[in-house]
Parts: structure tokens; C-alpha cells; sequence
């Protein structure tokens, strides 16, 4: 087998570039765009009861997306296409990744419709599958195609660049949207035009790494003989996968909150212009890509769980700040606290970009060295089949928490976001200092990785 070049590396994390421009308009704008952020918001209503219909939607899409899951790995895990195992699946599934994701903001009715929330909920069901038949596939490659641990900690951070950079085009939406309304862009248009452009760049970028990257060169696929169930069982009995993979859970849960609020948190609490949100986007992406280096340096001296832990606890330190919100403005005022949020938050989200991905390849190594079979994609998907079904519920509780039940974000809503994320981080900081990563770089060194 070849070893992948540097050069392969960047065309592969390609994938994460486009993970970051479509994955990011849903996970940032699916919300405001559905249900205004503020009173001064010219976006039509389109759904009936919109906060109780987006609540239902995103529920029952992320439950679709998670039982989609173990069946897409399965799928690749079995697949005996000459092309390989994953690839293939990322060819057919990129285009119509794009493509459902952008019609999700195009409803054909004009005003509040249950048409539309039906119209909504088939195009973001679609979304997630394709994005799974994409993701679970491009991820299992990720984690065979490099096999020494510490050259894995540097294949997650091209990853996170990448999807840094493509997660802060999204973030532009709103200067883009407030330079087209300049113009006299309907706000419905001066939003539909940026997605549009992204939903395309994001789909040319996840066929780049389906024809550039000839999977054969570099993996050389194990048996496997498993039921999705029995492949679920033997996964989840690891204790370290375990322990790794509620940490992960609830960490995300966290994360949720505070992502799909993020832009409430700028206009809503802060009473900043949606330019604002640019402005903390740029900050922390630019000061967390300038400590990517210094990632990787410490995840060879340290080791990755410390600086996951430490990433943890910061967060939970700037969850509990925002909680406190008017006590800060008070003190500092709310520019300086938004400046402050994104010089914070950067490098706690490098650590959370690079490690957990490259923590969860180790284990996924670690099982193939253990059990002679190479079920990566199975692997990868028990993680995130129990990470969604907990997001399920976050769906629905976010929409809800932000709204009160009413149409529209309410401060205190937007609060209350801040405090359940800072709870459940706290409690992956106690989740994740049970984990034990010498034990598999042990294992991984012994058999021929550098570690």
C-alpha cells in the first residue's frame, strides 16, 4: 500500500470543505431563516406556527439521520465496488447532497403554508441522507488511509482548516446579505443568492476527493461479516469507545445549543448588528487556525485527552459567561465582549476540531488490530447513531427554548440556551477523564505505527 502524500492529504479534506459550507448554512441559518431573529426582519412567515414545526422538522430529520447511519456503513462496509469501499458512495451521493440542502429554503407557497413545513421537512430529510450516504463513506476513509496517530493528528487538522474556512464563508452570509439589501436585494434574496453559491462550491468540493483519492492505492480492505446489530454491540463494548463516545455525545449537545444560537447570542443578548457575527467568526477562525501548529505539538507532548479536557473547561467558563451576560456588558460592553467570545473560544475550537476526530480514528484502528476486520464505517457510525438520536431531542428543545412558544427569539430563551450548553459540557469534562488513550496508542505503536 502507498502512503498518502501531503499533497493527497489536502485533496482529500476537501470533503470537510464542503462539510462546512452546507453542513453550516443548516446548523447557522436553518432557524433564522424560518423564524426571524428580530422584529425588524423582513423574511416572509412561512410555516404555520413556525418555531412547533421547525421544533417537529429537525426531530424528525436528525431521527432519520441517525438510523441512516449504521445502514450507510453497512452498506460501505460490504461494498465490493472496484473503486473501493467508500469512494463510490461519494460520487453518487455529492451533488444531491447540495442540491436538497439548498432547496430546504425554497417552499413553494409564499406565506405561512402547511405545504411549506411539508415542502421543509421532505428536503431536509433528504439532506441528511444524502449527507450520510456522503459523510459516514468519507469518513471511514479518513480513518484508514493514514495509520500512524501522530500523521493523523495532522490529516484532522487540514480537516479543520478546511472546515473552519468554509464554516466562516458561511458566517459572511450576513455581511453578504447586508450588502445585497444595500443594493436593493430583497432580504428573502439577499439570503437565497449566498446559499445558492454555497450549496454549489460545497458540491464540486465533495467530488474532488471521490476522483482524486483512488482508495485502492492506499487501503486494503479487511473481511467483514457482521449484522449492523451485532456490529453495534461489538462496537459499543469497548469501554474506551464507550466512555469516548457519551463524552462526544454530550459534548455535541452542547455544542448545539450554543451553535444554533450563536447568532441569537450576537443580536439578541448582545444587541449587536448580524454583522457582528461575522466580525466574532473571522476572530476566533483566524486566531484558531494560527494555534493549529501548536495542536499538534501538544497533542504529541501532552497527549489529546488533556487538551480536550482543558477545551472543555474553557468552554464551560464562556458558556457561563454568556449566561451572565448583562453582568459583562455592564462591566465591558457588548463589542468588547463579542471580541472577547471569539479570542476565546478559538483555541478550544481547534482542540475540539482536530482531536475528537483523530481520537475516534485511533479507536477505530485499535478495533481492526483487535478483531482482524476492517469495519471503519460501522465504527464511525455507532458514534454518531447515538450522537443524533441525543440531537433529536436537542432539536426539538432548542427550537422551543429559543421561541417560549412564541414565533420569535426571546432573550430570556436565548439565556437559557447558554446554560444547558454549559452544563452538558461541564458534564463531558467528568465523562472524559476516564478515558484511557495510552492504552491504544500502545497498541497501535506495537503494531508497526509510530504512535
Amino acid at each position: 500500500m502507498k502512503q498518502i502524500t501531503n499533497g493527497k492529504i489536502f485533496a482529500l479534506c476537501l470533503g470537510d470543505f464542503s462539510r462546512g459550507l452546507i453542513g453550516g448554512i443548516i446548523t447557522s441559518y436553518l432557524l433564522t431563516f424560518f423564524i426571524p431573529t428580530t422584529a425588524s426582519s423582513t423574511l416572509p412567515q412561512f410555516l404555520v406556527n413556525a418555531a412547533l414545526t421547525m421544533a417537529v422538522i429537525r426531530g424528525i430529520g436528525t431521527v432519520v439521520d441517525a438510523v441512516t447511519d449504521p445502514w450507510v456503513a453497512s452498506l460501505s462496509d460490504n461494498c465490493k465496488s472496484p473503486l473501493g469501499r467508500r469512494t463510490v458512495f461519494m460520487r453518487w451521493a455529492a451533488v444531491p447532497y447540495g442540491l436538497f440542502c439548498l432547496l430546504v429554503f425554497f417552499p413553494p407557497v409564499s406565506g405561512p403554508s402547511v405545504v411549506n413545513g411539508v415542502w421543509v421537512g421532505v428536503m431536509l430529510i433528504l439532506y441528511y441522507l444524502f449527507s450520510t450516504l456522503y459523510n459516514i463513506p468519507y469518513s471511514a476513509l479518513q480513518a484508514e488511509i493514514v495509520a500512524d496517530p501522530n500523521k493523523r493528528v495532522f490529516l484532522y487538522t487540514v480537516n479543520s482548516l478546511f472546515y473552519v474556512i468554509s464554516s466562516a464563508l458561511v458566517f459572511c452570509t450576513s455581511m453578504i446579505k447586508s450588502s445585497l439589501m444595500r443594493g436593493g436585494v430583497p432580504e428573502l434574496w439577499a439570503l437565497r443568492i449566498p446559499f445558492t453559491v454555497f450549496c454549489v462550491l460545497g458540491g464540486l468540493a465533495a467530488l474532488a476527493p471521490a476522483f482524486l483519492i483512488k482508495e485502492k492505492d492506499y487501503v486494503s480492505p479487511k473481511p467483514y461479516h457482521q449484522s449492523i446489530w451485532d456490529a453495534l454491540k461489538a462496537t459499543a463494548s469497548y469501554p474506551n469507545f464507550a466512555i469516548i463516545t457519551v463524552g462526544y455525545l454530550i459534548m455535541w449537545i452542547a455544542f448545539t445549543f450554543f451553535n444554533t444560537a450563536e447568532v441569537y447570542y450576537i443580536t439578541n443578548l448582545l444587541a449587536l448588528d448580524d454583522s457582528w457575527v461575522t466580525y466574532v467568526s473571522v476572530i476566533s477562525i483566524a486566531v484558531g487556525v494560527a494555534t493549529y501548529p501548536l495542536v499538534n505539538i501538544l497533542a504529541r507532548k501532552v497527549g489529546k485527552k488533556p487538551m480536550l479536557l482543558g477545551a472543555c473547561i474553557t468552554y464551560t467558563a464562556l458558556y457561563c459567561a454568556i449566561y451572565n451576560y448583562k453582568l459583562v456588558i455592564a462591566a465591558i460592553g457588548g463589542p468588547a465582549f463579542a471580541i472577547i467570545i471569539g479570542l476565546v473560544i478559538a483555541f478550544p475550537i481547534a482542540i475540539t476540531n482536530i482531536i475528537p476526530a483523530s481520537m475516534f480514528a485511533d479507536l477505530a484502528q485499535y478495533d481492526t488490530i483487535r478483531t482482524g476486520q476492517n469495519r471503519a464505517g460501522m465504527f464511525l457510525a455507532a458514534r454518531n447513531f447515538a450522537n443524533k438520536l441525543c440531537q433529536a431531542v436537542v432539536a426539538v428543545a432548542c427550537s422551543l427554548l429559543l421561541s417560549g412558544g412564541s414565533g420569535a427569539a426571546t432573550s430570556d430563551g436565548v439565556q437559557k440556551t447558554a446554560l444547558v450548553a454549559m452544563v452538558f459540557v461541564a458534564g463531558a469534562v467528568a465523562i472524559y477523564s476516564f478515558y484511557n488513550d495510552k492504552e491504544i496508542v500502545r497498541a497501535i505503536r506495537e503494531q508497526g505505527g509510530e504512535g
